[in-house]
This record gives structure tokens, C-alpha cells and sequence, in this order.
């Protein structure tokens, strides 16, 4: 299974006039539906496509019902999904408070087989370099890309360095 990345220059936000670092962010293929992986685990499994989505559907229903309670979902074969949140510090434990909070955040630790799967499948390809054949300046100038881009500008994909991603 290949993965691409891109190679993309990154500048210091703390230093200004310093220059910019290159780091490998990976270059998504796109998106895929709810009904496009029902239609996918269909055509494998046999299973109507109409039974995946309900059960696709119905499972994320429940796992927002669980995890909005204050459980850990575990699914054995993907990992943990739950809730961090962020907050202000105070000078006691007295003045802390809801108000305190500053955002709750969706965290999914991935599990041990989804982690060793993915690893023994994945074949890193520089995108820029063998499948367009271009170069990193004109990677960062390149208008075409119809890719939707869901990260800012330093590659994130929008949450933090420990997984975790604003509700």
C-alpha cells in the first residue's frame, strides 16, 4: 500500500527571518464516504450495503453517546476514542472551575494491531518526485492541486502534538 507524502517548507514562527525547514507531510488521495466504505466492506464481506451503514451509523451514534457520558470506547482493532480537555491554570484548586475550560477535544489512540497492520502495509512514495515528477519549488507554487487541503500551514492535520482535536 503506498502513502505519499510531500516535501514542504516550514518557517519559524519564533524566529522570523530564519529560514524555513523541510518536512515530509503526507499527501492525502482523497476522501472516502460513509456509504463508499459501506459499499467497499459490501462487496468483500457480502453483508447488503444498507446493513454496513446502518451499523456504521448506529455505532457512531453509540459511540458519541458513550464517550459524551465520560467512557473510553475501545475497538480492538482500531484503539481508544475519548475526551481531553484543555484548560486555563488558576493559583488554587478552589478558583478552578467549568469556566476554566477552554476546549474539549475528541482524542482516538490507535490500538497495537491497527498500528503493526499499518506499518507492515505501507510504502512511503514522494509524491512530488515520482508520481508528478516535480520539484519542491514548484510543489509550493503549483495552483492545479485540487486536493482539498485540511491542515494549516505547517502540515497539521488540526490537532496537537498528543492527538488531540478540537469538538
Amino acid at each position: 500500500m503506498a502513502i505519499f507524502y510531500q516535501v514542504k517548507p516550514v518557517k519559524n514562527p519564533v524566529v522570523k527571518d530564519a529560514e524555513p525547514l523541510f518536512y515530509a507531510r503526507i499527501k492525502s488521495v482523497g476522501t472516502l464516504s460513509e456509504k463508499e466504505l459501506a459499499k467497499r466492506v459490501s462487496e468483500r464481506t457480502g453483508i447488503a450495503e444498507g446493513i454496513i451503514t446502518s451499523v456504521l451509523c448506529d455505532s457512531m451514534n453509540e459511540v458519541i453517546n458513550l464517550v459524551s457520558l465520560g467512557y473510553r470506547v475501545q475497538l480492538p482493532s482500531l484503539g481508544y476514542i475519548y475526551l481531553t480537555i484543555n484548560s486555563k491554570g488558576s493559583q488554587s484548586a478552589e478558583e478552578v472551575t467549568s469556566d476554566n475550560v477552554k476546549q474539549i477535544c475528541v482524542r482516538m489512540l490507535p490500538g497495537s494491531e491497527l498500528k503493526e497492520k499499518l506499518a507492515a502495509k505501507v510504502k512511503l512514495i514522494n509524491f512530488d518526485k515520482e508520481v508528478t515528477g516535480g520539484t519542491i519549488e514548484e510543489e509550493t507554487t503549483d495552483s492545479e492541486d485540487t486536493t482539498p487541503d485540511t491542515g494549516d500551514e505547517n502540515g497539521s492535520d488540526g490537532g496537537d502534538d498528543e492527538g488531540n482535536y478540537p469538538v
